[in-house]
């Protein structure tokens, strides 16, 4: 079975820039969603951290603080992922683990085997989405 690229169900221009080693602001305001990936950020809910504490060695987490200085909003509810592995396309479509395992792809994607995606959906059964393999992205 091909891994699963995650995002979230909800579409966000939302922009981060990082001011310190665990916290950012607000450079391009819109909503948040429950994943924000950048090519200088994985960011995820913390209603996802017990889950995600079952990949020790993928991933190290790190509670972050979102700030937007000109909506004076505050946001405490995300954790920061180091994703330590990373994938190839071809093993995106060649993988065939049954554990829960995480992969980064490129700067900026996150991959997922089925089982951890299944974890995930236990917690927010709505709130991301999972495209198999390499389906979204272009050819």
């Amino acid at each position: 079975m091909a891994l699963w690229h995650l995002t979230s169900q909800v579409n966000t221009g939302l922009l981060l820039w990082r001011t310190g080693p665990a916290a950012f602001r607000v450079m391009q305001y819109d909503e948040p969603a429950e994943v924000l990936t950048n090519a200088d950020y994985f960011l995820f809910d913390k209603k996802y951290e017990t889950v995600l504490r079952k990949l020790p060695g993928q991933v190290d987490l790190r509670p972050v603080t979102v700030t937007d200085g000109v909506r004076h909003l505050v946001w405490d509810h995300y954790l920061e992922l180091t994703v330590h592995r990373s994938v190839d396309a071809d093993a995106i479509l060649a993988h065939t683990g049954a554990g829960l395992d995480m992969y980064r792809f490129g700067n900026d994607c996150v991959f997922v085997s089925e089982a951890l995606k299944e974890e995930l959906r236990k917690v927010g059964p709505d709130a991301l989405h999972f495209s198999s393999g390499l389906s979204e992205f272009a050819a």
